[in-house]
């Protein structure tokens, strides 16, 4: 009876101090984040909650909401734009309908690694995504991990260029996406993350591509049988921020919050990095049979990959060629 009536009030004070901190700030601000909690996104949406708190010394509540609950990726971003949630953190494919220039991160085998990524979004490219982001209500906020994409799909292993053909995989809303799979013979299904499973699970879908992660977080394995390590795209996550919400605050709570991003969007990369290392071992273990792809078949999708870039660049922008030229020296 004791302990009951110990844990109780230890549940009460719990939400009393919850409730303090609330009332307390001046300000309070929504954060959306489409996937689970345990993913490195839902931790570092937390974890930036904090930073927040401490760099604002209370006077700034980040409340985040994990797993989609405030929308699709789509719904959350054009509330951002009007200031009913205040930040929004998605794979730059999703983007792409608001920012066409974004698209160019997508690029099927642009990437070489995923430090040279970084060094061309926290750079020139960076600044050029921010002024196209700020003409939708807009700002970028950071750029987070993600990691390379790989397929998996219930038919068979991925070996060679034909087993892609007549796959029904879902894919990113972007353009050049489509237009890749497309390419391999596949029949490309962009649809919302928070759709999926219940696609593969109904076999509306017999694929789709992720990084570990994202695979293992999402519950993916459990209705997939093999994961082929194509590493086709290296997307990176977003976290964009409404104009309309930062207008809203004085210019020293501005200036914390965009400090207390960049400290978010270091200690996430790092930890994005050891989850897809580790959660490997747990697809394995879990029964997803995981397949590396052969050098040649690698190849014939690099080729794939350049068929379709001319197309896409016409997508990007009066400057895509541009761009997309940049970002090609870059990896090299």
């Amino acid at each position: 009876m004791k302990r009951g009536k110990l844990l109780l009030a230890v549940v009460m004070s719990l939400i009393l101090a919850f409730a303090f901190t609330a009332s307390a700030a001046e300000f309070t601000m929504k954060f959306a984040n489409p996937v689970s909690k345990e993913h490195s996104w839902g931790k570092a949406a937390e974890k930036f909650a904090e930073l927040v708190t401490e760099a604002t010394k209370g006077r700034v509540l980040v409340q985040a909401h994990h797993a989609g609950t405030l929308g699709q990726i789509r719904e959350t971003l054009e509330m951002a734009r009007v200031g009913t949630v205040d930040f929004v953190v998605a794979g730059t494919g999703h983007v792409t309908a608001f920012t066409p220039e974004i698209g160019i991160t997508v690029l099927p085998y642009l990437w070489k690694d995923t430090a040279t990524m970084f060094k061309a979004l926290d750079g020139p490219f960076g600044a050029v995504i921010d002024k196209a982001l700020g003409k939708q209500g807009l700002a970028l906020s950071a750029w987070w991990d993600n990691g390379f994409r790989h397929i998996t799909n219930n038919r068979r292993p991925i070996m060679k260029p034909d087993d892609l053909k007549g796959l029904k995989i879902r894919c990113l809303p972007a353009k050049v996406h489509v237009a890749f799979f497309k390419e391999l013979g596949a029949v490309p299904t962009p649809m919302g993350w928070t759709e999926l499973y219940q696609a593969l699970q109904s076999g509306v879908v017999d694929a789709q591509e992720n990084p570990p992660s994202m695979v293992y977080t999402g519950k993916l394995h459990e209705v997939q049988k093999f994961y082929s390590l194509t590493a086709h795209v290296n997307e990176p996550g977003i976290v964009v921020v409404s104009k309309v919400s930062m207008d809203r605050l004085p210019a020293d709570l501005q200036k914390a919050i965009k400090s207390a991003a960049q400290k978010a969007a270091i200690w996430q990369r790092e930890l994005n990095n050891k989850d897809n290392d580790a959660v490997m071992k747990k697809l394995v273990a879990e029964g997803l049979k995981i397949n590396e792809v052969p050098k040649e078949t690698i190849a014939a999708f690099r080729k794939a990959a350049k068929k379709v870039y001319p197309e896409a660049i016409e997508g990007f922008g009066p400057d895509g060629k541009k761009l997309v030229d940049q970002m090609v020296s870059f990896n090299k």
